[in-house]
């Protein structure tokens, strides 16, 4: 009995001194490229970097990042040498054997040429000499799509010579790379570019490391809300473009009779601050909750079972469409919004200043509930009878889709 009893005392002790032990560090594997990885005086740096290292502190989860080619980052996952690696678009080729975590950034990928005319012919055409980095993001892009690569080369910066040098004659990169690559070339010769596509960039973590820690993945995700950058500013002809968009969808359904008396209907009601503060806590917290009567209220009304809808016959362009009154109030959604309350936020206050037909787009930002990226496009709408102000209209546009691929 005295030696059972010992034995469980080493047992509990063990178990104990088990539960004391740090957690083992997740091993990610990376490549250099500027400026998401970069190397400066030993350390390695970078903008995905350092989103990683706010993700990883506020998990409490001890990692370390091992720099490798993206070639042999990937075959490690693949062997399960590497928990996981990064940062990489989409992949199908990937997908087999690792799981892609939610967008840390995205990239902005453009043709570049030094004679613009080349970048208006169809990508196929047989004069076009295209180079691009082996192995990367955008190489596996342009293979997928049986578009042929004439050079293929580890740097960046060994393309722009090719393409200066006539070896090549477009070259397909991301922005801020090419950016930081430009900044580091003596000869300022100028590049021609078009717009291709925006690509999200993750974390790609092997299926066995996430079916070993099932709930790594979505702790992982729900940080990079807090992590990712705030925003990015859209070009003016990408404003341009979302503006004609939401303008056309706006005038086709934004006052669906639903939608307009669900809007006359709203004057009505209480529009106290003091209301509307307690409802705006109550929405707050059934997000957390099992109950959720306010919200799904809200959901199953008709004007947002309409949105609803069109959300998804357009799906996957908008992320969300929302309806407030011109107190701030929602009165229709086709998801569960963060809040209850508009009048607070900058989309809405501008939105509502606008003359009919005009909408206000906003920068570039990372949505957590659908873990994209997206633009909030808001609008005011207007009585047509009387021209009052009703409220505004906000629709979350997926920026990957409405920028979707952009091939001539």
């Amino acid at each position: 009995m005295i030696r059972l009893r010992h034995m469980g005392l080493l047992l509990v002790l063990a178990s104990v001194c088990a539960a004391a032990q740090p957690p083992v560090p997740v091993r990610l594997d990376t490549s250099f490229e500027e400026p998401y990885q970069v190397v400066v005086d030993g350390q390695l740096g970078g903008l995905s970097v350092t989103v990683l290292e706010c993700i990883f502190n506020r998990m409490q989860q001890p990692y370390q990042i091992q720099l490798t080619s993206l070639q042999r980052a990937r075959l490690n996952v693949s062997r399960q040498i590497a928990d996981g690696f990064f940062s990489s678009a989409p992949n199908s080729l990937v997908d087999g054997y690792a799981v892609l975590s939610a967008p840390l950034l995205i990239e902005k990928w453009y043709w570049y040429a030094l004679d613009p005319s080349l970048l208006n012919l169809p990508i196929w055409d047989k004069q076009l000499k295209i180079g691009n980095v082996l192995g990367s993001n955008s190489m596996i892009w342009l293979e997928s799509r049986g578009i042929p690569v004439e050079q293929k080369v580890p740097r960046l910066e060994q393309l722009v010579e090719m393409l200066r040098h006539g070896r090549i004659n477009m070259l397909l990169a991301d922005s801020n790379a090419m950016h930081s690559t430009l900044q580091q070339i003596q000869d300022k010769q100028k590049l021609h570019q078009r717009f291709v596509r925006y690509s999200p960039l993750g974390v790609y973590f092997s299926k066995t490391f996430v079916d070993e820690h099932p709930d790594f993945l979505k702790a992982f995700n729900r940080q990079v809300e807090n992590c990712a950058p705030a925003s990015t500013e859209l070009s003016q002809a990408e404003q341009a473009y979302l503006h004609q968009l939401a303008t056309q969808h706006v005038a086709r359904w934004g006052l669906h009779a639903d939608l307009l008396t669900a809007l006359r209907e709203a004057q009505q009601r209480d529009n106290s601050h003091e209301r509307i503060q307690e409802l705006d806590r109550q929405w707050r917290r059934e997000r957390i909750l099992e109950e959720k009567p306010l919200i799904r209220r809200t959901l199953n009304l008709r004007p947002s079972q309409l949105l609803a809808g069109i959300a998804k016959q357009y799906s996957p362009l908008f992320n969300e469409i929302f309806i407030s009154d011109a107190s701030g109030q929602l009165v229709a959604i086709s998801e569960v919004t963060s809040d209850y309350w508009q009048a607070d936020e900058v989309d809405f206050q501008r939105a509502a200043l606008l003359p009919s037909g005009e909408v206000h787009v906003g920068a570039i930002e990372y949505d957590g509930s659908t873990q994209s990226f997206q633009s909030k496009v808001s609008a005011p709408l207007y009585d047509p009878d009387t021209g009052t102000l009703l409220g505004v209209i906000s629709l979350g546009i997926n920026i990957e889709t409405a920028f979707g691929d952009n091939l001539p």
